[in-house]
């Protein structure tokens, strides 16, 4: 993967859909094209906030630099599976980081887990932050979607294969969430998600445990400085 940089995670503290990584999109390429909208209610989002998301594009390519967007994943999607137009704000990331045995130890739901406190739960803040887009009342929940490297797939020869995690939650729970009024079992309880291994989508509910990690939020890379004029949260 072409990748600004990679970061290797250990031990418990790190804690798809898959496809071949793309390389990371630039901000306005990070945003669902307009065509790709089926209805009219979904273009009328994306018409009526596309300044926002491509603030918060910006944001996640010039503060988040281990991390990429997939292109054209910014935008309102319905969750999987579903009858109705419910629309939600979306973000699909791609976490870059080399293979590392601890977190390879890890069982399948445990890397789920890790990786959705570390980096989920604050692109989910990130979102929310976005009160004009979460105040629409065409918008019916957030969703985060996370894809990185399955431990194991990347030897030479291999195809790599990614692990892919999508939740979709609806306003009012992410929104008690994240103030601390709802505790982390009931918000899984609430929120619809899928797991991906490879192709395959993996059956069942993937039991999944949330905590408090500030890596999203804290961490630095040396030597980087956001461009000049860039708003870092």
């Amino acid at each position: 993967m072409t990748s600004r940089y990679c970061v290797t995670v250990g031990a418990l503290l790190v804690m798809g859909l898959v496809f071949t990584v793309p390389a990371f999109a630039a901000p306005e390429d990070a945003l669902m094209p307009l065509e790709k909208y089926t209805t009219a209610k979904a273009k009328s989002l994306a018409t009526a906030h596309r300044r926002e998301l491509l603030k918060f594009s910006e944001e996640i390519y010039n503060c988040l630099p281990w991390l990429s967007v997939a292109p054209g994943r910014i935008g309102f999607p319905k969750a999987k599976d579903s009858t109705t137009d419910d629309r939600y704000l979306s973000t699909w990331v791609i976490i870059d980081q080399r293979e590392d045995p601890a977190f390879a130890a890890l069982p399948q739901e445990r890397r789920v887990s890790a990786m959705f406190s570390r980096y989920g739960v604050d692109m989910l803040r990130r979102m929310a932050a976005l009160t004009d887009v979460l105040n629409d009342s065409g918008v019916s929940g957030l969703s985060v979607v996370l894809s990185w490297l399955k431990p194991g797939t990347s030897q030479p020869g291999q195809q790599p294969v990614n692990e892919t995690f999508a939740l979709f939650v609806d306003k009012g729970t992410i929104v008690d969430f994240l103030a601390k009024r709802v505790p982390p079992k009931e918000f899984t309880s609430r929120a619809k998600f899928y797991l991906f291994d490879g192709m395959d989508q993996v059956a069942g509910r993937v039991p999944l445990e949330v905590w408090e990690d500030s890596f999203n939020s804290t961490f630095k890379v040396a030597n980087y400085e956001p461009p000049k004029g860039a708003q870092c949260q």
